[in-house]
């Protein structure tokens, strides 16, 4: 049976969204050309920075996703490695860097520039500001107590108003006992580690998915289940991390990437699972891997090995389930076929 019938028949089932956003509602990012409201600033405020977007193409954002739950602990993802998620005010920060289409583990920051937080609000029917600031020497924003919470999923705009470009940050606070499920994404969700490589060295490169990757994930959140995307890759990263999952269609979820700290991968991924079932007490159903580290991760928080599914060479080491052919197609009906359908907690509505 071909996936696209699986992905038919669980639509049937599937939760109810929020509407699907115009551009009168959302941004295309990065570059969403006209705006459907008006900022304060145009153009840029020093002529190097302005030469410097001209010549150096390559957007190297970051933003920064909120997790925890609704009214308790809420880590960053900029959260240093070991600390202890908080009980306090959201934090919104990012940076704002360019660099060469042929560097892309480097970034030069555009320092002195406007950044406005925009959010459209359904209940109102209108955009509002969140926040707006100057970058810092190193191209860094930091909102730290706008007091502002966005619906779960719902994206809050980091806008550079000199030129419109724009990347989005994320609130995913999900109250205890909620079922996720974990995804690695380099050689996990990407057809091969090198995928990753190739698009260091080259920004116009878009890395292949494994097959039916994307599928996979959306199989998983039609029927209630929150994805969340864990991975090694630095945090400078971030931009291209997100932007492909959003552009090839991945499930909307928490998008971590890694903090530099010394530690190695299973450590630094332990650090965040931990949270996620000690500090959040939300409940891991599932674990998607490639690399032995990601075995001994999920391991660590006792994610039960029938549901930690390992694709490639390592598939089945220790007892895992080995996706067989680099293709999830006989995971998303075996398996996610048989779960029962949630839809308890958004962005899905009761049904």
């Amino acid at each position: 049976m071909k996936v696209i019938a699986i992905l038919a028949a669980l639509a049937a089932a599937a939760c109810s969204r929020s509407p699907e956003p115009t551009w009168k509602t959302a941004l295309d990012c990065p570059n969403p050309g006209g705006l459907p409201f008006h900022t304060l600033s145009h153009g840029f405020q020093s002529a190097a920075n302005a030469s410097l977007a001209a010549t150096d193409t390559r957007i190297k954002d970051q933003s920064s996703d909120n997790l925890g739950n609704p009214g308790g602990l809420i880590a960053n993802v900029d959260i240093p490695n070991d600390a202890d998620p908080t009980a306090g005010p959201i934090d919104y920060n990012g940076s704002k860097s360019r660099t060469t289409n042929t560097e892309g583990a480097n970034e030069s920051p555009l320092a002195g520039e406007v950044v406005s937080l925009w959010f459209y609000d359904y209940g109102t029917d209108g955009w509002q500001q969140v926040a707006r600031g100057r970058t810092d020497d190193n191209g860094d924003y930091d909102f730290p107590s706008t007091n502002f919470i966005a619906p779960n999923g719902a994206p809050i705009y980091s806008l550079l108003e000199a030129d419109n470009v724009c990347t989005w940050h994320m609130d995913w606070l999900l109250p205890p006992n909620t079922p996720v499920v974990v995804f690695d994404i380099d050689g996990t969700l990407t057809n091969s580690d090198s995928e990753f490589t190739m698009q260091i060295i080259d920004g116009t490169y878009t890395p292949v998915e494994m097959s039916n990757g994307v599928a996979l994930t959306q199989a998983w959140a039609n029927k209630g289940y929150q994805v969340i995307y864990l991975t090694a890759r630095a945090h400078v990263f971030d931009y291209e991390t997100r932007m492909w999952l959003s552009d090839l269609g991945f499930a909307p979820g928490p998008v971590i990437t890694t903090i530099p700290g010394g530690f190695g991968e299973d450590v630094l991924k332990t650090f965040w699972l931990d949270r996620f079932v000690n500090d959040f007490n939300w409940n891991i159903v599932a674990a998607y891997g490639n690399q032995t580290t990601d075995i001994t991760a999920y391991g660590n928080v006792d994610v039960p090995l029938d549901r930690t599914f390992i694709v490639g060479p390592v598939g089945g080491t220790g007892g895992t389930v080995a996706i067989l052919d680099k293709d999830y197609g006989e995971n998303i009906v075996d398996f996610v076929g048989g779960m029962p359908t949630l839809c308890t907690f958004p962005p899905c509505l009761p049904l």
